[in-house]
């Protein structure tokens, strides 16, 4: 028979055997715990890198998507030249292309404009502009590269304000994978014209 304190010496070693075994499932149970709540953590997406404030077209851009037949519709609202209130939809067109010049038409669907010259072909150089806007010599102001939402969609666009040689002016949202296209235009009063009250406003409604 053993003796009490022998006994107890051989059941102490157990003991501790015992509870590190508990202790070692406790760890265990709280490590996959951890490794669960680390898995069911949604990942954080890489933020989307800035996008360039720059002019979006060249020339050569414009000139390779603007072919004959091109046509763009925008929803016209504002102030005419003599203040008059306009609202109408307005109908831009390429009728004739060339690797120099391009020659367009536009005017208003619903009350298409009565000046002899309104039914007639503009043409004009291509340049890294839209040919339906047509600005001379523009002296070009960056404003800001965001999403814009017209009747026609959403687009990503640039901002900028245009200042022609011969005093015409406008702020315009070029779309960035559309050249030629302008999202939308503000036409502003030309400088070079006394008591000019144009604040016309221009949104693609379709293309």
């Amino acid at each position: 028979m053993l003796r009490p304190h022998l006994a107890l010496a051989l059941l102490v070693p157990l003991a501790l055997l015992a509870c590190d075994k508990a202790d070692d499932k406790t760890a265990d149970k709280a490590a996959d715990k951890a490794a669960d709540k680390a898995a069911d953590k949604p990942v954080d997406k890489p933020a989307d890198k800035p996008k360039k404030l720059e002019l979006p077209w060249m020339a050569s851009d414009v000139t390779g998507a603007m072919k004959p037949g091109t046509t763009l519709v925008y929803k016209q609202s504002g102030k005419d030249i003599k203040g008059k209130e306009v609202e109408d939809d307005f109908k831009c067109e390429i009728k004739t292309a060339t690797d120099m010049e391009v020659g367009t038409v536009c005017n208003g669907v619903n009350h298409p404009s009565e000046d002899k010259g309104a039914t007639m072909v503009a043409t004009a150089e291509w340049t890294e502009f839209s040919p339906f806007f047509s600005v001379s010599r523009p002296e070009v102001k960056l404003i800001e590269r965001a999403d814009l939402t017209v009747p026609a969609g959403t687009f990503d666009t640039v901002k900028a304000e245009l200042a022609g040689f011969f005093g015409n002016n406008y702020t315009v949202w070029m779309i960035a994978d559309k050249p030629g296209v302008y999202a939308k235009v503000l036409k502003h009063p030309n400088s070079g014209t006394e008591d000019d009250q144009t604040e016309l406003v221009f949104e693609l409604s379709s293309m």
